[in-house]
């Protein structure tokens, strides 16, 4: 776990990432491919960053609310033990720390993406 504090290590087993499916999956060893393989692996990051975003922003949190209050209501077998009030929403479940740890990893990905994109185009 010691490992995943370092994010400049984890940042450097990304590049690793890239560069192994670069060299199984591209047809043809060039930079475009290479540009291809990071932006698969930087955007995952990214998506799954904003989406934790958004999810600790409380976006879901009325929602979800409403759900677990409706199905308390509507089931024919009251859970008496099932406390819905109490149980914690989406919002609370995210770590700041997952959050950021995402948010890093895409946003330096991205910006060696644009880098190469650079690159490729001035070529």
């Amino acid at each position: 776990m010691s490992l995943l504090r370092n994010k400049w290590i984890v940042l450097l087993f990304n590049v690793m990432i890239v560069t192994l499916l670069f060299t199984v999956l591209a047809p043809v060893y060039d930079l475009f491919h290479y540009i291809n393989q990071l932006f698969y692996i930087a955007y995952f990051y990214l998506f799954v960053g904003i989406l934790l975003w958004v999810i600790r922003g409380g976006f879901f949190d009325a929602i979800t609310y409403s759900f677990r209050r409706f199905s308390n209501k509507m089931a024919k077998q009251k859970d008496y033990l099932d406390d819905w009030k109490q149980k914690p929403l989406p919002s609370q479940t995210i770590e700041k720390s997952w959050l950021s740890f995402f948010l890093f990893h895409g946003a330096m990905l991205m910006i060696g993406l644009l880098a190469l994109l650079a690159v490729y185009y001035n070529m």
